[in-house]
């Protein structure tokens, strides 16, 4: 069955998606963390409401340090685990200085999910240094002309028992791609998870089926007056 995500650190926003539909936990990154500035003003915070909100509904928090270099990783990745709990997926950047933290954390027991991986050799290296999970950014390949199903295919086809989580979409059909290409987990913003709510088709759709009504039965509700 397929996994399903919310890409956000908004905890309003996710409270309100999870009332409408079963998650499988919360992704986030530094530059959503950055977007998000919410209400509680510190970070670190934010992820601690964010942590409990999406535990006490089943599901996992994957964050990523905002350090880059080995021990910069290691040092905000521990930090995480010691103010969120050990039970928080860590995402790395598929770097050289971040496989080598994967293999680290991976080794501690710490659950890794590589992220930002653009290529098969990414993949690859990530499950084979310990991560639990492969992050491939579908839109962001697809701006620099790489073929993200390929890529989706290629590692799931190596690596069937292992997790790949596409992320980075623009819309809802590359999203549908990438799950058609291999990837057995998804995590998307809400204004992309939504958005075909909110099309023209839609709307047209739902206006034809009342005035139908209206012109029957010159009432805009089923339920008598």
């Amino acid at each position: 069955m397929l996994r399903l995500f919310l890409d956000s650190a908004d905890i309003d926003e996710i409270r309100t998606v999870y009332s409408l539909i079963t998650l499988d936990g919360v992704t986030t990154n530094p530059s959503i963390l950055a977007e998000s500035r919410n209400k509680y003003g510190s970070p670190v915070l934010a992820l601690k409401v964010i942590s409990r909100f999406v535990s006490d509904h089943g599901g996992t928090l994957h964050v990523q340090p905002v350090g880059t270099s080995y021990q910069a990783i290691l040092e905000d990745a521990h930090f995480l685990l010691d103010e969120l709990g050990g039970n928080t997926w860590i995402k790395i950047p598929v770097t050289e200085d971040g496989l080598a933290a994967i293999s680290t954390l991976s080794r501690e027991g710490v659950h890794v999910t590589a992220a930002s991986v653009f290529t098969f050799s990414q993949g690859m290296l990530a499950y084979k240094a310990g991560a639990e999970c492969v992050s491939v950014y579908c839109n962001r390949a697809q701006d620099n002309g790489i073929d993200y199903t390929s890529v989706i295919s290629s590692i799931k086809n190596a690596f069937p028992e292992k997790m790949l989580l596409a992320a980075s979409f623009k819309n809802t059909a590359q999203a549908e791609i990438a799950s058609y290409s291999g990837a057995d987990s998804l995590t998307l913003k809400a204004k992309v998870l939504f958005s075909d709510l909110k099309t023209d088709l839609m709307k047209k759709t739902v206006d034809s089926f009342k005035m139908s009504w209206l012109d029957a039965y010159k009432k805009d509700r089923i339920k008598p007056e």
